[in-house]
């Protein structure tokens, strides 16, 4: 049942995609989508299982990052982290079927997002909201991965120096803010737009 749900939640996006673009005479048009296509690509490639939260710490790169020496710490924070990883991956594999079909999903929905802004207008009110429904399967995921996070740092702190702890957080932190997808510098897309409707009005 659910893989029927996936198909025809495919279905819709990828038939709006394949609908011809409206305005503008051919050169016009060749210059918005070439102009889409380089924005898309600076944008990081939806990933599903990092959206979650899914990530694993490189046990070695960890001890090294704090400057461990005490090998009793080093021994504790090994086997804290390595639970971490274990429990994460478990949690990974049984949404993997999950994350495959939304990275699909998005990857559909980001296409058909290059078509007429007049056309997505029309049919707006036709199209499932996409980011919705990515976030009620993504959001009871994420709260496990929190929960486990926040268990690793109650530990962590008993274990590390106050100095220690605080290479830890910001190196968390790093982590994470990397996992988030990079969006166009507004300022930049004006700046483009502003260029697109320069060329339509010339006629070129």
């Amino acid at each position: 049942m659910k893989r029927i749900f996936f198909m025809a939640f495919l279905l819709i996006p990828s038939l709006l995609y394949t609908m011809p673009q409206r305005g503008g005479g051919m050169r016009g048009r060749s210059s918005q989508n070439n102009d889409r296509q380089t924005e898309v690509s600076k944008i990081k490639e939806f990933n599903a299982a990092e959206t979650a939260g899914i990530f694993y710490y490189d046990v070695p790169k960890v001890v090294k990052k704090l400057k461990i020496k005490d090998g009793s710490i080093k021994t504790k924070l090994t086997r804290f982290l390595r639970t971490y990883n274990f429990k994460v991956k478990e949690i990974a594999l049984l949404n993997k079927e999950n994350f495959d079909d939304l990275n699909v999903i998005m990857k559909i929905t980001r296409s058909s997002n290059r078509s007429s802004n007049s056309f997505q207008n029309n049919n707006q009110n036709k199209v499932p909201n996409v980011r919705q429904k990515i976030s009620e399967i993504i959001r009871p995921i994420r709260i496990k991965i929190i929960a486990l996070e926040e268990n690793l740092n109650e530990s962590l702190v008993v274990v590390l120096s106050e100095k220690q702890n605080k290479k830890w957080f910001k190196y968390q932190k790093g982590i994470k803010e990397n996992m988030q997808p990079k969006r166009p510098n507004r300022r930049q897309n004006n700046t483009t737009q502003d260029q697109r409707r320069g060329v339509q009005r010339r006629g070129f």
